[in-house]
């Protein structure tokens, strides 16, 4: 089923949720980050090179919402040096990205809102456009998956070694 839909959406793109762009943000900036980074002390080398994979695999296309890069902006606050270059690499990759967007007024009446919010209603809704959503959120994903909206877990993913 994950390889089923990876193959599916093989270069047509991919939206990347919040958790794992900080993953893909932090470790470009600074690989050893990651270990000691408090939003990604959870994720491995191992993994960051497996997600540079899998959206290059799925892309070049990458769709995101204004919620997740809020989002992922708000998580990746490093120090000095490193900050800098965070936010210049979130502005290069901003600026390749593919925004989509339904108003908050419309996210609201959406089934998931009640139960997971704002953000991922709009990641729900956007992909109801046949768009893969790759994430670490069990409650995304699961709810994503009973809208019949293609979600692989990045966490089935690291289980399988992919790569």
């Amino acid at each position: 089923m994950i390889l089923d839909a990876l193959e599916r959406h093989r270069g047509r793109g991919v939206l990347i949720d919040a958790n794992l762009l900080v993953l893909y943000l932090v470790g470009h900036v600074n690989r050893k980050r990651i270990a000691n980074f408090r939003r990604t002390q959870s994720f491995t080398l191992k993994d960051f090179d497996l997600l540079v994979g899998l959206v290059n695999y799925l892309g070049p296309r990458i769709v995101s919402t204004p919620h997740v890069l809020s989002q992922t902006s708000d998580l990746t606050k490093l120090n000095g040096d490193e900050l800098r270059a965070v936010r210049d690499l979130m502005k290069a990759l901003v600026e390749k990205i593919e925004e989509q967007y339904d108003p908050a007024k419309d996210l609201v009446s959406h089934p998931l809102f009640a139960r997971l919010g704002l953000g991922d209603a709009g990641i729900a809704t956007v992909c109801s456009k046949k768009i893969l959503v790759l994430t670490t959120d069990l409650a995304l994903w699961i709810g994503l998956q009973n809208l019949g909206v293609d979600a692989v877990n990045f966490n089935h993913i690291r289980q399988i070694d992919w790569m």
